[in-house]
């Protein structure tokens, strides 16, 4: 299913006040860039996770994770950083003791801050795009699920939507499905803790920022994902769900799932986008069966 004409448009108007710039290994920067890089990153992260300086160059040089991927959007006029992203890929194999490729897998899970002003401007729906299209090429063929801690209810709306299999969705969740989530959540760093006996519901503090307003003035007509939300949670202050989405995956695959892409629709975006480090692998097609 292709994204609706006028949807594309709304996300490419955004190239008149942004450019983004990418780097496919933080770690490959020299260490004054870096360190410039981490205090811009503070000052988007600060205020909605409570990221210290400290804390984002340890994750970002952290040496026992395969890459260290960072998407940075800024406003054209004035280089100011409005969004950032994260993303922490990670490899493993499903099953003990199989080394085929049939068996290997990569998880991403992307930590996204967009300040208040560009928060409904469609910003998280072309980071998400382009760090998807840029994992593909770094990474092709390969069988790919995306997992992550939805601490906001449009979030997890966003994510849950755009994949053929995501969980939870208040759906039932066949054994295979619910083994690949085990699998992940036991080697994938998540900052938040779980609470009681759901596997999905997790918790951080100091709790996340989130404007509920829209949430709480149409309570009673919420789309049946937002209302999951809204029940699961409580809407409580830093409760939120973990959530797995396939992304791809190849024939045979040793999860035992059917082969091919598993996303909703696409969109590429066609704006400028500067790479600090690493090269323009992101226009490189999604691998096909």
């Amino acid at each position: 299913m292709s994204v609706p004409k006028e949807f594309n448009q709304r996300l490419q108007d955004l190239d008149k006040t942004i450019y983004i710039e990418v780097i496919e290994e933080f770690r490959d920067l020299h260490y004054g860039l870096q360190d410039k890089l981490v205090q811009e990153l503070r000052t988007i992260y600060g205020p909605y996770f409570n990221f210290s300086e400290e804390y984002l160059a340890r994750l970002l040089n952290n040496p026992k994770i395969t890459s260290m991927q960072v998407i940075l959007v800024r406003e054209r006029k004035n280089h100011r950083l409005v969004a950032a992203n994260m993303t922490i890929p990670c490899y493993f194999e499903f099953l003990e003791n199989d080394h085929r490729p049939e068996n290997q897998f990569l998880t991403g899970h992307g930590v996204v801050a967009v300040i208040d002003e560009y928060r409904m401007s469609g910003l998280v729906t072309i980071i998400t795009e382009l760090n998807e299209q840029l994992m593909f090429a770094l990474y092709p063929n390969t069988n790919m699920v995306e997992y992550g801690f939805a601490i906001s209810p449009y979030s997890y709306y966003f994510c849950t939507k755009r994949s053929k299999l995501s969980i939870p969705d208040g759906n039932k969740i066949e054994p295979n499905v619910m083994k690949l989530f085990e699998k992940i959540n036991s080697i994938a760093p998540i900052r938040a803790k779980r609470v009681g006996k759901d596997p999905f519901l997790h918790t951080v503090f100091p709790p996340v920022h989130n404007d509920l307003s829209f949430i709480l003035e149409n309570i009673d007509r919420l789309p049946p994902l937002l209302k999951y939300f809204v029940d699961q949670t409580g809407l409580i202050p830093g409760v939120g769900i973990l959530t797995m989405q396939v992304l791809y995956m190849r024939e045979g695959n040793t999860a035992g799932l059917p082969a091919g892409d598993y996303m909703k629709r696409r969109f590429e975006y066609k704006g400028q986008i500067n790479y600090i480090q690493g090269n323009p692998t992101h226009r490189k097609p999604i691998p096909k069966i």
